[in-house]
């Protein structure tokens, strides 16, 4: 087996391990989120909270928004399928899927944090409206604010513990997935403080009316946190990459010495993981093997210092190439 074929082999087993442990830890954002439902939406229920139904909801889009990340999780980390998604697949790849249909399945974690996000507008929406409708044609039922209180402080507790246990698996583990759990339970835990709060000021002030503006302007937090992961989401499904991050891609490339200039290069999101194709121009009475010692080269650059998963090359004679208006040189 070549060198080629074990760096992607380590590259999968990698990834997909990372993949499952993912996996596994968001259920339990699953446990925790429909546990404080149940409790939120009762609590608000028999208190007569329109904000903390607000944060019931909330909690509610988190367990829609977890399941649809863990079905792409679920899906990204399968090595072994007859068909992707009912598309069929390469003979060769039914027993162990090959680079190019497991890349394909690794987008499928975007495509389901992309609909995790399309949940969250529309709880933002239902929120608003409900807001809107409290504002307007004001519940003459009064607030209990002991009850209401205590389910939003619980809430509040438990949801700063996953946040932190989010955040820690996304770092360890340097996936989107979590990570937008992680920024979703971050929000999470400052719509239940500012529940916490709303509830306190209209039991001692007895303001009822903040009640309603409260649940507003929950709402139009949880929909700008929605649209943002869909905004992100989208861009990396359309293989948009920071232009700033392709130059220092391409200055770092220029460096080496056996490259003379850096004609194209192009970065792009398969799931989490970053991909670079990168065109050179090398000199003419260049061999073979010193040409795929510099492939790999250049692949060891890029992941030890940006964190590149793989670099597809293509390398051109130099004689054979007319100066291109705004390709990297190599420095002197």
């Amino acid at each position: 087996m070549n060198e080629t074929n074990q760096d992607w082999q380590h590259v999968q087993r990698t990834v997909v391990a990372n993949l499952s442990l993912a996996y596994r830890h968001l259920w339990e954002n699953v446990g925790i989120y429909l546990a404080l439902f149940l409790i939120e939406y009762s609590a608000a229920w028999m208190g007569h909270s329109q904000v903390l139904r607000a944060d019931a909801l909330n909690n509610l889009s988190g367990i829609f928004s977890t399941s649809l990340l863990m079905t792409g999780l679920y899906i990204a980390a399968k090595t072994r399928d007859n068909d992707l998604w009912g598309a069929p697949i390469a003979a060769t790849d039914r027993s162990h899927v090959g680079p190019r249909t497991q890349q394909s399945r690794f987008r499928f974690e975007t495509i389901y944090t992309l609909l995790a996000g399309i949940v969250m507008v529309f709880i933002a929406a239902d929120i608003l409206f409900e807001a809107s409708h409290h504002l307007i044609w004001p519940s003459h039922e009064h607030l209990q604010p002991l009850l209401s209180g205590l389910a939003a402080a619980t809430s509040g507790l438990l949801l700063t513990l996953l946040w932190w246990s989010n955040r820690r698996w996304a770092r360890q583990l340097r996936n989107t997935a979590l990570a937008a759990a992680a920024k979703d339970t971050f929000t999470d835990v400052l719509t239940s403080l500012v529940t916490l709060l709303t509830i306190a000021s209209i039991g001692w002030f007895h303001l009822t009316w903040i009640d309603g503006v409260a649940s507003l302007a929950l709402g139009l937090y949880i929909l700008y946190a929605g649209t943002q992961i869909f905004r992100q989401c989208t861009l990396k499904l359309v293989d948009y990459f920071d232009p700033r991050l392709e130059a220092a891609y391409r200055q770092a490339v220029a460096t080496l010495p056996a490259v003379q200039q850096v004609l194209f290069i192009k970065a792009y999101y398969d799931g989490n993981l970053i991909m670079v194709s990168v065109t050179i121009a090398v000199a003419p009475n260049m061999t073979a093997a010193t040409i795929y010692q510099l492939t790999q080269d250049i692949n060891r650059l890029l992941r030890t210092q940006y964190g590149v998963t793989e670099t597809a090359l293509m390398v051109m004679p130099a004689d054979q190439l007319s100066t291109k208006k705004g390709s990297a040189t190599r420095p002197t």
